[in-house]
């Protein structure tokens, strides 16, 4: 049974203050709101996991352990803004450590993810984490994805259910409704 090699990368992303205002819909924070956000990034830090994959074909997984799961599970029991928040917070370490390893990502370039082989799923094993056949990890918080950045939308194992490659028009979603008189 072929297994890849597991490497723990140290990567401690910076808070990226734009994608946190993007993903938490808020337009913006005022310093106390500020200060608590950075409490929990500092706090949420140890628990960013990033492993690379592989020594030819590599992959990265960017993943944070279970207990940020939890917490923000029991924080949507007492306010959902804020639960919210904590998502956003996470989502944005996620991106933040994707884009801290691979810049070339961009703003408006994806993350592929690869196709669930046996190998990549039992390596994703021995560190905790199990690789389903629709290309989903069973974190939350987590994302794998080719490592350095290659490929693309044409190799992404969830190209035919993407939104990007559906052909859809949602230019009318956003539209403003007329005024009431």
């Amino acid at each position: 049974m072929k297994i890849l090699s597991i490497t723990q990368l140290p990567v401690q992303p910076e808070f990226d203050f734009p994608t946190f205002l993007f993903l938490s819909q808020i337009e913006e924070l005022g310093p106390r709101d500020m200060l608590a956000v950075l409490d929990v990034w500092e706090k949420w830090l140890p628990l960013l996991k990033v492993y690379k994959l592989g020594d030819r074909k590599e992959h990265v997984v960017v993943f944070l352990e279970s207990e940020v799961e939890d917490q923000v599970d029991e924080i949507w029991k007492q306010s959902p803004s804020e639960a919210f928040k904590h998502e956003a917070i996470a989502q944005t370490m996620i991106m933040g450590t994707l884009k801290a390893l691979m810049p070339e990502l961009g703003e408006k370039q994806c993350a592929p993810v690869p196709e669930p082989t046996k190998p990549l799923c039992r390596t994703l094993e021995k560190i905790g984490l199990n690789l389903q056949d629709s290309g989903a990890l069973d974190r939350k918080y987590a994302t794998i994805t080719p490592y350095p950045h290659r490929y693309g939308c044409e190799r992404c194992h969830l190209k035919d259910s993407c939104i990007k490659n559906m052909n859809l028009d949602l230019s009318g979603i956003m539209k403003s409704q007329p005024k009431a008189e």
